[in-house]
């Protein structure tokens, strides 16, 4: 997907080199729609974060994904708070997409086969038996123009001496 076609055309090109504008939901939900992999933040049996990068799947305004058993679902089960990360570039555009919501493991078949979620392809070799939903309670989203000036130019721009 072009990011340029999550919003309006002229909105895009008025926006200044090194500058960054919050994403609409709508476009949020465009952008995740479209990549297969994401990370997952969860809270560790220590308190601190964990995260792990998952298949993802975009499905009524939620994201599944599989998993083996282990760490994640272990996490998930005790603390069900989560936060989902994807990220991708579309030149000159980089954007970040961030939701806050809760995670739950799927035990009904009815409820697992009218996700999709199995027919999500996999990286990883190990098994995944075990399918997350994460019901999302906020949305954000944030792009950022990436046309740098050339290095030339980069000393006009953060002045002299500038290795940026």
């Amino acid at each position: 997907m072009n990011v340029a076609a999550a919003g309006p055309a002229r909105e895009m090109h008025e926006l200044p080199a090194h500058s960054s504008q919050p994403l609409r939901e709508d476009q949020c939900w465009a952008l995740l729609g479209n990549r297969p992999i994401g990370r997952l933040a969860v809270i560790g049996a220590d308190g601190g974060p964990d995260i792990f990068p998952v298949n993802t799947l975009v499905h009524d305004g939620k994201i599944y994904f599989r998993s083996g058993g282990g760490a994640k679902m272990r996490e998930v089960a005790a603390d069900d708070r989560v936060a989902f990360e994807m990220d991708g570039a579309e030149p000159p555009w980089r954007w970040s997409v961030v939701i806050r919501g809760t995670a739950r493991r799927l035990d009904r078949d009815d409820e697992i086969e009218a996700s999709g979620v199995l027919g999500l392809a996999t990286l990883s070799p190990s098994p995944k038996n075990d399918f997350c939903v994460v019901t999302p309670v906020q949305v954000s989203g944030r792009r950022f123009r990436t046309d740098f000036p050339e290095p030339a130019e980069r000393s006009e721009v953060y002045g002299r001496g500038s290795d940026l």
